[in-house]
């Protein structure tokens, strides 16, 4: 799909979402809250949907250079990991409980950086064998 249109396509739902969102509230405000959380997880499809193709053409380099595809898997686990926690955060504060949300991130900063030790190991590894033979 061209980007262009994909983010048309967001553009025009997060249009809807808030004029719905608007009218809703006005009859039940705690709606607005499940309107917001819908468009989240519908724009998060349609951008996996999108993704899915140039992962594969990543894994495809990884696999002709040969590279063990584990390690991007980890470096997808942190990307992922940061943009869950993100939602999640923006969520809480969307719903007031911003306390809550910080602490997800706080939560999501420390699982990255447990994972990132694991891929500076790799790295590591990786040179190690460049250098050693």
């Amino acid at each position: 799909m061209n980007d262009n249109m994909l983010l048309a396509k967001i553009v025009f739902i997060a249009v809807i979402t808030v004029i719905l969102s608007i009218t809703i509230s006005k009859f039940n405000p705690e709606f607005k809250v499940y309107i917001t959380a819908i468009f989240g997880i519908l724009v998060i499809f349609m951008l996996f949907k999108e993704l899915q193709g140039y992962v594969q053409e990543i894994v495809n380099v990884f696999v002709r250079y040969d590279i063990k595809t584990e390690y991007f898997s980890t470096i997808l686990k942190i990307v992922g990991i940061a943009y869950i926690c993100d939602f999640i955060s923006l969520l809480c504060k969307d719903l007031n409980y911003e306390s809550v949300g910080k602490k997800v991130e706080i939560a999501g900063k420390l699982i990255i950086l447990i994972y990132s030790i694991d891929v500076i190991k790799i790295f590591l590894d990786q040179i190690l064998l460049l250098v050693n033979g």
